[in-house]
């Protein structure tokens, strides 16, 4: 249980955990929330989580009008509306290789149940079958949250869902079994009777199926954003069972049957996502490069030695492993000549420490340099870097906005994101004896 207080960072309860593979992943947390009035207070419970950085429904509007300050959403526990249940979240997102870490944030004292981590393999599908949520609580017209699903970075080919709810007469109760789906915020209306107050909102409903079975597929079409969510409410005992299908990456999604406008609308939110990504940073390069890849045929960017990115360049360690490249070809005698970098086993390969050179010049290409002795063992140099402004996810750390760079190295293979050449003039003086 959480230690009590005002919206806080919840460090007990921080989780560290390792993937041995790169791949897509479920991280299943179960927890429970209370409201005010069973707190005996005037606050209820509240919970949600932040994966390696990256915020959870930071921008779902729900139509229950749950939200707040980031909590009530499909990703996070409200105790005002699940008035002491347990909710059970599903988030399914690609991971790299190695440590990664869960925060979780906390209003009062919610309770942290469980969690689970688990690796799907390629083509399998994510089953659930023959669930019937907590009992014991009074339940309200609105319902219980349950379970939720978040996708992040990874789509759903298709969200089969089947459900068997019981009338109030086959219970010999005054209620029946109803569940209510909610996507990405909106409820699904129940398409008996979708003006019905009382039935509406439940999409299956037993007073109107009578007990028999009923299925509801929900395709890749409304799976738009880069987070996407189904949420599931229940009154009674419903019967649920569950089949997700993923698609294997981001582009099969794109190069599927999904409408020109879905595809144009989720390119749109991508780039607005990570330019304003780069700039919260305050990752000016980032934010000025990747503005610049989308300006029709890109001209190719030339810096000169007075320029601020020079200064940062010479701030970064790679800076210090450049020179001892240049270093070593004087040596030789060398004074003039050209550098190629990319072969690693040779350690020709620079990659910069700063996150916003990182995600701008994505791995120096090539260097030409000119050198002329100035005393012994000092030389003056001139040399330019070149580069080329591409993405490739898999060179990049799980950061706050990797997945952002995932999106982009597929924006980049559907020619959205133009590629150009980048050539940064440095001066400098070197002793080459120096370390």
């Amino acid at each position: 249980m959480a230690p009590g207080g005002n919206i806080y960072h919840w460090s007990g309860a921080d989780t560290f955990f390792d993937v041995l593979d790169n791949g897509k992943y479920v991280i299943s947390v179960m927890a429970s929330a209370k409201n005010a009035k069973q707190n005996r207070s005037t606050d209820d419970d509240d919970l949600r989580l932040i994966l390696d950085d990256y915020e959870f429904g930071k921008y779902e509007i729900h139509d229950e009008q749950t939200s707040w300050r980031g909590f009530g959403t499909a990703s996070s526990w409200d105790g005002a509306s699940l008035k002491g249940g347990t909710k059970t979240i599903y988030f399914f997102c690609e991971l790299q290789k190695g440590k990664h870490l869960i925060k979780f944030y906390a209003d009062e004292t919610p309770l942290l149940q469980e969690i689970k981590v688990f690796q799907m393999k390629e083509g399998e599908q994510f089953n659930l079958k023959d669930l019937f949520p907590p009992h014991g609580i009074r339940i309200d017209k609105k319902g219980l949250p349950w379970m939720s699903f978040v996708f992040l970075g990874v789509k759903p080919k298709n969200f089969s869902i089947s459900s068997i709810c019981k009338s109030a007469k086959q219970k010999g109760d005054t209620d029946g079994d109803n569940l209510k789906i909610i996507v990405n915020g909106k409820i699904l209306k129940n398409a008996k009777s979708p003006t019905s107050k009382k039935y509406q909102n439940f999409y299956f409903s037993g007073d109107l199926n009578n007990g028999q079975s009923k299925s509801l597929n929900i395709s890749s079409e409304n799976f738009e954003f880069l987070e996407d969510s189904i949420e599931f409410w229940y009154d009674e005992k419903p019967n649920v069972s569950i089949c997700i299908e993923l698609f294997e990456g981001i582009s099969a999604w794109l190069n599927s049957d999904i409408s020109e406008k879905i595809k144009l609308g989720f390119y749109k939110l991508i780039l607005e996502s990570l330019i304003k990504g780069f700039s919260l940073a305050r990752y000016r390069y980032s934010s000025d490069f990747l503005q610049h890849s989308l300006s029709g045929i890109p001209d190719k960017l030339v810096f000169s030695n007075n320029n601020s990115l020079v200064s940062a360049i010479k701030m970064d360690q790679a800076y210090k492993k450049i020179l001892a490249i240049v270093k070593s070809q004087v040596k030789q005698d060398i004074l003039n000549g050209q550098v190629y970098f990319g072969d690693e086993s040779k350690g020709l390969n620079i990659n910069f420490d700063s996150s916003d050179l990182q995600f701008s010049l994505h791995g120096i290409k090539k260097i030409e340099y000119e050198a002329v002795q100035k005393g012994q063992n000092r030389y003056g140099i001139k040399f330019r870097l070149f580069d080329v402004y591409d993405f490739d996810s898999k060179a990049y750390e799980i950061s706050p906005i990797w997945v952002g760079v995932h999106m982009a190295d597929v924006l980049e293979a559907a020619t959205i994101l133009k590629n150009f050449e980048i050539e940064i003039n440095i001066e400098d003086v070197i002793n080459i004896y120096e370390d």
